[in-house]
């Protein structure tokens, strides 16, 4: 974990192809590009060629000179995300939220809520741009 005058050096990002996904990697990829860090994309899916596809398309969206790499994870999303944070020594994860109610929120849970209850590093949540 970071401490003053440390850069970031391993960021994972939460990524679904979502809104608030999009806008996590562009916040990422800025951290990324600033801190000299390396980029692991993940994302939780039963549909492995789907979602490497998806993380490969997102990857060459991103600045060449950006380190970035995809990990495809099975199960829930959050427990996945926290498994490869702790495997890669993350000291970062950016994750985008949804535009949830309370209601809604409460009753399901929230991968934002669960990774910044858990996580072993700092984690960063981006809300999506505002229509």
């Amino acid at each position: 974990m970071p401490i003053e005058g440390q850069a970031y050096r391993n960021v994972v990002v939460a990524y679904d192809g979502t809104d608030g996904a999009r806008a996590a990697l562009e916040r990422a990829a800025a951290v990324a590009d600033t801190e000299g860090a390396s980029l692991t994309l993940v994302r939780a899916s039963s549909d492995e060629a789907e979602a490497r596809h998806s993380l490969q398309e997102a990857i060459e969206s991103l600045d060449p000179s950006l380190k970035a790499g995809p990990w495809v994870v099975n199960g829930a999303a959050a427990q996945g995300i926290l498994a490869v944070a702790r495997e890669i020594h993350a000291d970062l994860i950016v994750t985008g939220s949804r535009a949830r109610g309370q209601v809604v929120r409460a009753l399901l849970g929230s991968t934002s809520t669960e990774l910044v209850q858990n996580a072993p590093c700092d984690v960063l949540v981006v809300h999506p741009p505002r229509s």
